[in-house]
């Protein structure tokens, strides 16, 4: 399984100016040092829900070894952290990161055929799902989400991306991406029962706990 680095910044203050500013610099600056360090940037976007001015991105390794040695070469990029320098006197950025391992259904073809579907024309609405799993419960979760993906994927509701288990960070936590084809409208009406029961009460069993958050993706980003 991948080894996933998944990095949120809060840039502040919250305005559109200051968001503008870190995206252009990412795209100019980060991103290219990325490329010189060979980090594997499969998809950043603006987070919407909740606190504002957030992104959040994922990273893709091959092993924990493999990103210790990328991120080792990008933490000694002396262009790169000069330029971060100067930002800072622009703007205040909080970082948060969290590794990972990608999850059995998560599967390099779901990725592969997400990539190779992005339009940069017509960027898509994302779907980022943080569940909590009670104690042991991950496997069984990773078991029934993994029906639901196929389920959802049929109807033509979401398709899934990736998903991961946190490797370094909150214990049981289990994050899902997905594709939204019809965007989020749907999320948001309310609609009386519940025609996934089947599969939701037994998830909620051993995931109580769940957030929603929307995405929509940066310019830089290969997942549109």
């Amino acid at each position: 399984m991948a080894v996933l680095l998944e990095v949120r910044h809060r840039i502040m203050p919250i305005t559109n100016t200051a968001f503008d500013l870190f995206v252009d610099f990412y795209a100019d600056t980060v991103v290219p040092a990325m490329d010189r360090h060979g980090i594997d940037l499969i998809g950043a976007w603006k987070m919407t829900g909740g606190e504002m001015g957030w992104d959040i991105s994922i990273q893709r390794y091959e092993s924990m070894a493999h990103a210790e040695e990328c991120l080792t070469a990008l933490g000694q990029d002396q262009a790169l952290w000069s330029a971060v320098e100067k930002l800072r006197g622009e703007v205040e950025i909080e970082e948060i990161t969290k590794f990972a391992n990608t999850v059995s259904y998560a599967t390099d073809q779901r990725l592969q055929a997400a990539c190779d579907s992005s339009n940069p024309s017509q960027p898509r609405q994302y779907m980022l799902a943080v569940l909590q799993t009670a104690g042991g419960g991950i496997l069984p979760a990773i078991d029934i989400i993994s029906g639901l993906a196929d389920t959802m994927e049929q109807a033509g509701a979401l398709n899934l991306v990736t998903a991961y288990a946190s490797r370094i960070g909150r214990t049981g936590e289990l994050t899902d991406l997905w594709i939204m084809p019809g965007g989020p409208q749907g999320m948001l009406d309310y609609r009386a029962g519940d025609p996934l029961n089947d599969i939701i009460a037994p998830l909620r069993q051993h995931a109580p706990e769940e957030s929603i958050t929307f995405l929509n993706p940066l310019p830089y980003s290969k997942l549109q």
